[in-house]
């Protein structure tokens, strides 16, 4: 009898205890639970008043819109976060614009060195934000409004090449060619150094038939800049118009020794190859000019106008 009740009261005492343990247990994970949750809710403040600290010492004029703003706090986050040994992951040009054609290039559509003794416009102004804006027109085909865009930026600014040479951009695009050239005229009257605008006029020149004269303005974009791929392959579509297939494959064979990733330089050295009957080589330029996004039923057409001159 006394041994049943000692087995009893060892199942009571074995329970008990268990209960007290799992008890305990519980109550330490709770208080660790709670203190993580506070500091966690004490260190989440404080990213917020350093992001806010950060947005009060940027001196942002106040024409510009609330994207300009919400980048410098992302810029101030992300400058936070990386502090504590993470890392921010993601394109750091998300931003940035380039319409993938030789003649209207706008990721080369910046403001050159100062020749002219003008001072540099702030990356933060107005008429800055206009220039990108516009861009993004571009991208997206809608070129009229692209031009408002340029055009407010020069009234804001008159003495801003880069917007003249954006402009001169859309208006060719719409087959504005009288417009095109007084834009490229006037941003060169402002910059004379501007590569980019003599390689822009040049292909104006060449819509017009006037090819001596582009090949000028690609010569003397290339004496500013030697290694732009885009001059060289303007220049070789320039002698294909001119029927010299031997300078063209040359100038083109230049783009893509600078610019490998350059599709244009490709096709254009293709067509001089097809012009000289070498059919199988031009195909392989062709095959590389597609595999870079170019577009076979593009290359037809390219032939095609080539031919009609």
């Amino acid at each position: 009898m006394f041994s049943s009740i000692s087995t009893i009261l060892d199942v009571i005492i074995f329970v008990l205890s268990g209960f007290i343990v799992s008890s305990t247990v519980a109550a330490i994970v709770f208080v660790v639970w709670t203190f993580g949750k506070m500091t966690e809710r004490t260190t989440t403040k404080e990213l917020l008043d350093k992001i806010n600290s950060s947005s009060k010492k940027t001196n942002t004029p106040s024409p510009l819109n609330t994207t300009d703003k919400n980048g410098e706090l992302i810029k101030a986050a992300i400058t936070i976060v990386e502090s504590y040994g993470l890392s921010v992951s993601g394109s750091q040009n998300s931003r940035a614009m380039n319409i993938t054609s030789l003649e209207d290039n706008l990721n080369q559509a910046t403001e050159p060195n100062n020749s002219n003794r003008i001072l540099p416009i702030p990356e933060n102004s107005q008429e800055k934000m206009l220039l990108q804006t516009g861009h993004v027109h571009m991208k997206h085909g809608d070129f009229q409004s692209a031009i408002k865009d340029y055009t407010n930026a020069i009234i804001i600014n008159p003495t801003f090449a880069g917007a003249y040479n954006a402009r001169g951009m859309a208006n060719r695009k719409m087959k504005d060619f009288h417009s095109a050239l007084q834009d490229y005229n006037t941003a060169l009257s402002i910059h004379n150094n501007f590569a980019a605008t003599y390689n822009n006029r040049g292909v104006i020149y060449m819509e017009i038939r006037q090819i001596e004269a582009a090949l000028t303005d690609f010569d003397k974009a290339l004496h500013i800049e030697p290694n732009n791929s885009y001059g060289y392959c303007n220049r070789a579509v320039a002698y294909n118009y001119m029927r010299d297939f031997n300078k063209s494959i040359s100038e083109s064979t230049l783009a893509v020794e600078i610019n490998p990733q350059l599709p244009e330089a490709y096709v254009v050295r293709g067509i001089a190859k097809v012009q000289m009957g070498a059919l199988a080589a031009a195909d392989l330029d062709f095959e590389v000019a597609e595999s870079l996004g170019y577009k076979r039923i593009d290359i037809e057409e390219r032939l095609i106008a080539l031919r009609k001159v």
